[in-house]
C-alpha cells in the first residue's frame, strides 16, 4: 500500500498512541495534540487519507478506531479473539451455586468469661 509522507507520519503518531494505551479506540484530541500548528493542514489531509484507505475509521465523534489493516500497516500483530474451551462454556451454562449460610456455634461453647459468671452465680458450697 502506498502511503504519502504525511500519512506515514500520522500513522507513526497513531502507533505511539496505541503503544501507550493498547486500545484500538483512541481520542482524536490526543492525536491532534501531537500535530504542530504549522503542519496541521497537512496532517489533517493525511488523516482523511488514512480514513479513505480504511486504515482507521472515524464516525465524526471524538474517537477514531484502528482497523485490522491499520494495525498491519503499523507492523503490529492483529490480536485474535480468545477462544473459549468446552469447559468454560459448560461452566457458563451452570447456574451459580447457592451461598451456604454460616452454621450456629455449638450450644456448649460460650465466651471465655462465661465460666467466671457461672461460678459466681453458684451458691457457695456447691
Amino acid at each position: 500500500m502506498d502511503l504519502t509522507p504525511g500519512e506515514k507520519a500520522v500513522l507513526a503518531q497513531i502507533r505511539v498512541l496505541y503503544y501507550n494505551a493498547a486500545k484500538r479506540e483512541q481520542q482524536v484530541k490526543a492525536l491532534l495534540g501531537l500535530w504542530p500548528p504549522t503542519h496541521y493542514q497537512t496532517y489533517q489531509s493525511a488523516f482523511a487519507g488514512l480514513v479513505a484507505k480504511q486504515l482507521i475509521s472515524e464516525d465524526g465523534s471524538q474517537l477514531f478506531g484502528i482497523t485490522d489493516t491499520g494495525l498491519k500497516a503499523m507492523g503490529i500483530a492483529v490480536p485474535q479473539p480468545a477462544q473459549r474451551t468446552a469447559a468454560q462454556k459448560e461452566k457458563a451454562k451452570c447456574p451459580p451455586a447457592a451461598a451456604t449460610l454460616p452454621t450456629k456455634p455449638a450450644a456448649g461453647i460460650r465466651g471465655a468469661l462465661s465460666r467466671f459468671f457461672r461460678s459466681s452465680s453458684r451458691p457457695a458450697g456447691s
